[in-house]
């Protein structure tokens, strides 16, 4: 597997790529890019850098900043060296940026709303929670030894403090007595040692150890005797101290390797991820497209991406079926080699997994070798002409061609006899055109054009030339030869007509022939441009509706989360609103109780607030349980537990309250996760409401009708006060007075909800069960 990429500049391509990567591993994962030939490979990597694009498009792309190099640092971890403070640290914040691109990869691939390749390295990022504790322990975020880390340290920190402290007071002392025979107020260090300026004349008169003398010798550097012992006390402690931190250093090195194989897959992970987004963002900058793998060149607007964006022309090359080779012709500076060049390192760079600048439905094959013999390669140290230079390179590659291979051959034939040059351009590409491979090859000779007509496997193409302004335009015309027109440019520069028409008589008859097929396929070539011209126009609007399309649906997405902020505003202003009118009811309901307002008018008013609506009922927790008898519920409508008894129709259960029993759709109740100890639940109340203590059962037997009547009003008022949910009305059987005045009493009572006969087990129709609402 051959590939001439410095030839074809891909080595420039990977120069400014690099510099879209943000780690140093990941530079060096660009810096080493290569061409690949495993079709699955290479469609995988296309697929990738197609999916960052989509991100760096949608402008949101993942942040890898912070992510140092650990890989000297895991080699010498895995070896059993020690790390510094500096590999801890920056192991700390590799586990950070960890964290942070699985996150942010998270949310990329839920704002993409799509499955994606890439999530698949992200997934399998593991985040060393505990490892960066353990450093976190040790290691501040300034990189010093945390006092904290051990005892033994804390210890030794401690009376190293007290020792510097002592060291401090003696000098101060020794300026203060001895500040004569001081050159000046100062404390400084030499030798890792605390001195003090003493005056030459002095030296002898000052009891210590001379350690310096100032460059003009004037002053001597003397550690004070007083102050000696204790230097050397302090330098112990500063030795343990030493001492201390490698042990801790050591013992925390020794964790980092039971992490290594984490650590170092994280790296790989991230330097791969790296990479893919540093291939996207320059794709992204040079307007580059995912290329479609295919069985043959189909280019669609290609362009050279080293050339200027201003400066460049796009051009689209596409090879027919069956059509193997094509031959380029036309002026000099027009352009043939650049499309050779654009070509080739097109190639090479989809074969590497990048995007190529290009139009959306262009398509390459994978080739197995890509070769380029393409300008002045002579070389003058050994001696080798234009000719033999080219020569040189054209044997190496039909020695080592192989199916599959693209070949491209600039000025074919040149630096020789025309016709002999011409005769060898032919047979080579006669040799080529009997293998498996692509070739292109430029020329100025009329006879390979006139060769490449009687060729099905070989087109004809040229670089356009105006005629009128004697400048090339850069632009390639498939399937018509070009021509160099020497006798025109000369003609327009003023060369002597007599010359001109002398050398018109001498032009070859088969040259002649080919200028004439030349303008004859002219109007093909036009016809042909036209039809891609329509074709890319139609592409372009297609684009267009797609954007629309997209940006359509980011507004409308926004306008989403617009109306539900503010559907969410406008309940939080209700909800506020309602709970202002129910703080004023209850104010009400306070004033009138002091005012001796009946208790009826109270329930009133407190049936009222329970109208607005309040107390939001929760959401069920448990909307998908599968009931079944015995089943432990929250009643919500009662504020009450109670227990499944039997199913009933359309989702209703008759529960048992204490008691009572009744029948509730289950949309009425949920499932009570934790049973409460007694069958029913207090009421919570409000702190300004008024708190009463009422039985749930009201006995009138032996009662008179009017005096049964006095005591059931009584009651139900206090019910309601007491915001009770349900109560019983025992009242007999006897002459059945009692119990029809019941009835009538609490059918016209508005706060009650319905009415029943107690069942079997609650007294039977001697029982009046009554809900209120």
């Amino acid at each position: 597997m051959a590939f001439d990429w410095k030839t074809l500049e891909f080595d420039k391509i990977v120069h400014r790529m690099k510099d879209h990567a943000q780690t140093k591993a990941g530079k060096e994962r660009i810096r080493s890019l290569k061409p690949l030939n495993e079709e699955t490979k290479i469609i995988q990597n296309l697929n990738e850098t197609e999916e960052a694009l989509w991100f760096i498009q949608d402008t949101i792309e993942p942040s890898f900043g912070g992510i140092y190099d650990l890989s000297e640092a895991l080699k010498r971890a895995r070896i059993g060296g020690t790390l510094s403070i500096g590999d801890f640290l920056d192991i700390k914040s590799h586990i950070d940026g960890t964290k942070r691109l699985k996150r942010e990869m998270t949310r990329l691939r839920e704002r993409l709303d799509k499955p994606i390749d890439l999530e698949q390295y992200s997934e399998e990022l593991i985040v060393c929670v505990d490892l960066r504790k353990a450093i976190d322990q040790i290691i501040d975020e300034t990189g010093e030894i945390r006092s904290s880390a051990s005892t033994e340290l804390s210890h030794i920190r401690r009376s190293l403090d007290t020792t510097e402290k002592q060291i401090k007071t003696a000098l101060d002392s020794v300026l203060k007595k001895e500040a004569k025979k001081l050159t000046e107020q100062l404390i400084t260090i030499r030798y890792n040692r605390y001195v003090v300026p003493v005056k030459l004349s002095e030296k002898n008169n000052m009891k210590g150890a001379i350690l310096d003398y100032s460059s003009s010798g004037e002053t001597a550097y003397i550690e004070p005797e007083s102050v000696r012992d204790l230097s050397a006390k302090k330098e112990r402690f500063e030795s343990e101290e030493k001492r201390e931190i490698e042990k801790l250093l050591s013992a925390l090195t020794y964790q980092v390797k039971d992490y290594l194989d984490v650590l170092n897959r994280n790296v790989e992970l991230i330097t791969h991820l790296d990479s893919v987004f540093a291939r996207a963002m320059y794709g992204h900058i040079n307007e580059s497209v995912k290329v479609t793998i295919g069985d043959r060149i189909q280019l669609i607007k290609a362009r050279h991406p080293l050339i200027e964006e201003h400066e460049v022309v796009a051009n689209t090359i596409t090879f027919d079926e069956g059509v193997k080779t094509m031959v380029i012709t036309g002026s000099n500076t027009g352009g043939k080699t650049v499309t050779l060049k654009t070509v080739g390192l097109l190639a090479m760079m989809a074969q590497s997994g990048c995007l190529i600048p290009a139009s959306p439905g262009s398509k390459l094959p994978i080739f197995t070798q890509i070769r380029a013999d393409i300008g002045d390669e002579q070389s003058i140290e050994q001696s080798l002409s234009t000719f033999s230079s080219h020569m040189k390179n054209i044997v190496n590659i039909l020695d080592t061609v192989d199916d599959n291979s693209l070949i491209l051959l600039d000025e074919l034939g040149s630096g020789t006899d025309p016709n002999e040059g011409a005769s060898l351009g032919m047979s080579i590409l006669e040799y080529l055109s009997q293998k498996n491979v692509t070739v292109m090859a430029t020329t100025h000779y009329p006879e390979l054009k006139a060769y490449a007509y009687t060729r099905d496997s070989i087109v004809n193409a040229s670089v356009e030339f105006d005629e009128k302004t004697l400048k090339p335009t850069y632009r390639l015309l498939l399937r018509t030869p070009g021509e160099s027109h020497a006798l025109l440019i000369g003609e327009r520069l003023g060369l002597n007509k007599s010359i001109i028409e002398e050398a018109k008589k001498r032009v070859l008859t088969s040259e002649t022939e080919v200028s004439e097929l030349i303008d004859n396929l002219k109007n093909e070539s036009k016809r042909f441009d036209q039809l891609v011209n329509e074709y890319e126009q139609l592409l372009k609007k297609t684009e267009q509706e797609r954007h629309d399309v997209l940006t359509l649906k980011k507004s409308l997405q926004k306008e989403k989360e617009t109306l539900k902020d503010r559907l969410a505003l406008e309940n939080r202003q209700l909800i506020e609103s309602l709970r202002k009118e129910a703080e004023s009811l209850i104010q009400d309901l306070e004033a009138m109780k002091e005012k001796s307002y009946k208790e009826h008018e109270l329930a009133t008013i407190k049936y009222k607030t329970k109208e607005m609506g309040l107390t939001s009922e929760e959401s069920s927790q448990t909307k998908d349980h599968t009931y079944s008898v015995g089943d432990s519920v929250y009643i919500l409508k009662y504020n009450r537990y109670g227990e499944l008894v039997e199913q009933q129709k359309n989702k209703q259960w008759l529960v048992q309250m204490g008691r009572l029993s009744s029948v509730f759709k289950e949309k009425e109740f949920e499932l009570a996760e934790d049973k409460p100890k007694a069958a029913l639940r207090k009421p919570q109340s409000s702190s300004t409401a008024p708190k009463k203590t009422v039985s749930s059962e009201l006995d009138l037997r032996g009662m008179r009708v009017h005096e049964a009547e006095e005591a059931l009003h009584k009651y139900l008022d206090d019910c309601m006060v007491a915001n009770m949910p349900f109560a019983s009305i025992i009242h007999g059987f006897g002459t059945l007075a009692l119990r029809k005045m019941v009835k009538e009493l609490v059918s016209q009572n508005p706060m009650i909800d319905s009415v029943r006969d107690g069942k079997g087990n609650e007294g039977g129709q001697g029982v009046t069960i009554i809900y209120f609402k």
